[in-house]
C-alpha cells in the first residue's frame, strides 16, 4: 500500500489496523490488558480520541472487550461452533455438553461456482476441503464441510487440524486470522449415502443444513462451511452473550 492510498484511509482505521497487527504478532495474549488509550495514542502518534474509536470498533468486532474501570482486554477467539451447540429439544435452560471433534481429512480441489462467489475467488480457484465429524456423548451428531482458499493459506498443515480443536483455532494460531460469522442459512435436506455412513444414519434421513460464511476482522470472506445436523433427538441452539 503506497502513501497516497494510506492517506485516504481514516486515521482511526489506520490505528485499528496497527493494533490488529500487534495482536496477530502475539504482543498481547487472550485476557491480557492493552496499554491505556493515552499510551497507545503516544505509541501510534495519534490522538486519544482516534485510539478510542479504533478500540470501540475492535470491541464491536469481538476482538477486544472492556471492563468498566479496568481497561480493554484481548477477547478469546470463537470456536468452530461460534456460540452454537446441540441440546435436548425444548429444554432452553439446559447447559450444553461439550462436543468432541473428529478430523476426517483435508483435500485440495477447485471451488464450485457458488463457493467462489461467496469467498470472492476467481472461478475454479484452488481450495482446501476439510471434513469434520462432531460427537455428543460418543454419538455422531453433525458433519462439517469447510472450504478455504488454498492461495491465502498455502501452508495449511493437516497436523494442525488434528492437534487443535478446530479450523478457527488453526487459522488464529498459525495465520493470525480471527473469524466471525457474517451470514448464515438454515434449511431441511436429506442425507446422501456418504454423509449418512459418517453420521451412522440411514441414507435419505432429513437433517438440518446450516450454511454459513465467516469473515476476518477486516470483513474479508475467509471460510465457507456447511454443517449437517441430526435433529431427530437434539436441537441446534445459540447461546447469546449477556449485553
Amino acid at each position: 500500500m503506497n502513501s497516497k492510498s494510506l492517506n485516504r484511509i481514516p486515521l482511526y482505521r489506520q490505528a485499528r489496523q496497527q493494533i490488529l497487527e500487534r495482536l496477530c504478532d502475539g504482543e498481547w495474549q487472550v485476557a491480557e490488558s492493552l496499554p491505556s488509550e493515552w499510551e497507545l495514542a503516544e505509541q501510534l502518534s495519534v490522538s486519544q480520541g482516534t485510539v478510542r474509536k479504533a478500540l470501540t470498533e475492535l470491541v464491536a468486532d469481538g476482538v477486544l472487550y472492556r471492563q468498566q474501570g479496568k481497561g480493554t482486554f484481548v477477547a478469546p477467539g470463537a470456536d468452530d461452533w461460534a456460540g452454537m451447540s446441540m441440546i435436548s429439544p425444548g429444554l432452553l435452560s439446559e447447559s450444553p455438553d461439550r462436543l468432541q471433534r473428529e478430523f476426517l481429512g483435508v483435500a485440495r480441489g477447485n471451488a464450485p461456482d457458488d463457493v467462489s462467489a461467496a469467498l470472492g475467488l476467481r472461478r475454479a480457484a484452488p481450495v482446501f476441503r476439510i471434513r469434520l465429524l462432531w460427537r455428543l456423548r460418543g454419538q455422531a451428531v453433525a458433519l462439517d464441510e469447510v472450504l478455504l482458499s488454498a492461495e491465502r493459506f498455502p501452508a495449511l498443515d493437516s497436523r494442525w487440524l488434528r492437534q487443535l480443536p478446530g479450523v478457527w483455532a488453526v487459522l488464529q494460531q498459525h495465520f493470525g486470522v480471527r473469524l466471525r460469522v457474517a451470514t448464515e442459512q438454515w434449511r431441511a435436506v436429506v442425507l446422501e449415502r456418504d454423509e449418512a455412513q459418517l453420521l451412522a444414519a440411514v441414507s435419505g434421513t432429513p437433517v438440518l443444513s446450516h450454511l454459513r460464511l465467516a469473515v476476518d476482522v477486516n470483513g474479508a470472506a475467509v471460510e465457507w462451511r456447511q454443517r449437517l445436523c441430526l435433529t431427530d433427538r437434539l436441537a441446534l441452539t445459540l447461546q447469546h452473550l449477556p449485553a
